[in-house]
């Protein structure tokens, strides 16, 4: 099976308002294959936005390549279909609304690179579904929550085609319910429809949800790996002022006390049937 995103040697540098150069992005490589579910964790500055916005083409790389389904983002012939396979989604979706109807805003994409009308009518039908949002199709957007308003800006990138959505900290302008209805979508997105997800993040328990977690600092990947993997390295994470989940951490400090508790907890669940197990003993 071939990546659906490819990324090698990956370097980003700008100059600053001060000009200074600046690199944003230093020495990135990674796969993503096709049906992840991939979550990026990293404190601000640590380049995972610039990351993001390399993986359809926002961004073109200073040194190095970023490939969508084998297509360079450095040729510019390929831009187009780039944007087609890989939809982004960004933090406040008031900034990717355009049209003062939901369904015509779904339309919008697809009607701007020339999909027949009667495609068009299919591909929103279809899209509202995927979302749950079929009901509002003749809302206002500016009416709606801004949980719902994400969802009508991933069907958008739906209607368009995309099997690969990118989204940069989608959740960080909502509230706890927000926050729950777009991880849910995505992640019945992700396994009803085999839609690759870039999901990037600074909520630990969202990108806990995830097949495999990077984590990122200064510009570079500090470690990877399934959310066990990763959010059992508590120590690590702090130094790079991400916090751990709380039964990690919890988990942690009792190990350091003496108590025998597995490796990988994460959860709550897992926390509570580790320590009944530990009091059975």
């Amino acid at each position: 099976m071939e990546p659906v995103i490819e990324v090698s040697g990956l370097k980003h540098v700008y100059t600053d308002a001060e000009n200074t150069q600046v690199t944003a992005l230093d020495n990135i490589s990674l796969q993503i294959m096709p049906g992840e579910f991939v979550a990026v964790i990293g404190a601000n500055g640590s380049g995972k936005s610039t990351l993001a916005r390399h993986l359809n083409a926002l961004l073109l790389p200073t040194e190095g390549h970023v490939k969508i389904k084998g297509m360079d983002t450095l040729e510019e012939e390929n831009l187009w279909s780039i944007r087609q396979n890989v939809g982004m989604v960004f933090q406040n979706p008031d900034n990717q609304i355009v049209a003062a109807i939901v369904e015509e805003d779904v339309a919008f994409g697809p009607e701007n690179i020339g999909v027949p009308a009667e495609e068009i009518r299919k591909r929103v039908d279809d899209a509202l579904a995927a979302v749950d949002m079929t009901a509002y199709r003749n809302h206002a957007p500016h009416l709606l929550s801004g949980g719902q308003k994400q969802r009508v800006a991933i069907a958008g990138t739906l209607a368009l085609g995309s099997d690969c959505i990118v989204l940069d900290e989608p959740t960080a302008m909502l509230d706890p319910k927000g926050r729950r209805e777009i991880l849910g979508t995505m992640l019945c997105l992700n396994k009803e429809k085999s839609i690759t997800v870039v999901y990037i993040t600074h909520f630990m328990t969202e990108a806990m949800q995830a097949d495999r977690v990077i984590v990122m600092s200064e510009g570079k990947i500090c470690f990877q790996g399934t959310p066990k993997e990763v959010f059992s390295r508590v120590t690590e994470l702090e130094k790079l002022g991400l916090e751990a989940p709380l039964a990690a951490k919890v988990a942690f400090e009792l190990r350091k006390s003496g108590a025998r508790l597995p490796e990988g907890i994460i959860s709550n669940e897992e926390l509570a049937e580790a320590l009944a197990g530990a009091f059975r003993e």
